[in-house]
């Protein structure tokens, strides 16, 4: 089930409800994909850290052939991987607090990740198969925050900035980090 969800805030609830076994269990069964590296989460970020906690996670795997979906879904969950490779690289090589996680607010806006840093969002990315024009959310979120962004296209013809918001081929800006 998580194979199709790969993108989406996942409820253990209703995972639970759609399987016939307790959340809990649901939960534990993702601890288990993450300890054997088949997933890992993506958190939703927050200053305020409890309420963070009670966000739902984005569920991404390692090996992308398990995703089930179209090449947008298969595109993101690559990206996803690549910012939690960087993600880890600051943590263990550089010896920075960092995590990859995502942005949205009660009324629904979402960005795919924001990268923190010691706690301060550096970044939004948002990542997009073969959609060069910018996210409205990206937009929104970049301007009303002061953060930078980057909009990361697979398919792209040209890169372009506007604003505090690069539009990049994918392939260049991934390739680029550790």
């Amino acid at each position: 089930m998580l194979r199709s969800r790969v993108g989406s805030p996942v409820s253990y609830t209703s995972i639970a409800r759609d399987i016939g076994i307790s959340p809990n269990t649901v939960k534990k069964y993702i601890q288990v994909f993450e300890e054997l590296y088949i997933v890992f989460r993506v958190t939703p970020y927050s200053i305020n850290i409890a309420r963070s906690l009670l966000k739902e996670p984005k569920i991404y795997f390692f090996d992308t052939a398990l995703v089930d979906g179209d090449n947008g879904i298969k595109f993101e969950n690559l990206a996803a991987l690549s910012l939690a490779k960087e993600a880890a690289a600051d943590e263990d090589l550089r010896g920075i607090s960092a995590a990859l996680q995502y942005i949205r607010t009660k009324d629904g806006r979402e960005v795919d990740f924001c990268y923190v840093r010691d706690g301060k969002a550096q970044f939004l990315a948002e990542a997009k198969y073969s959609d060069s024009s910018i996210s409205k959310n990206l937009h929104y979120f970049c301007a009303g925050y002061d953060i930078p962004g980057v909009q990361l296209v697979k398919d792209l013809k040209r890169e372009r900035q506007e604003g505090n918001i690069e539009v990049r081929s994918a392939d260049t800006w991934l390739t680029k980090l550790e």
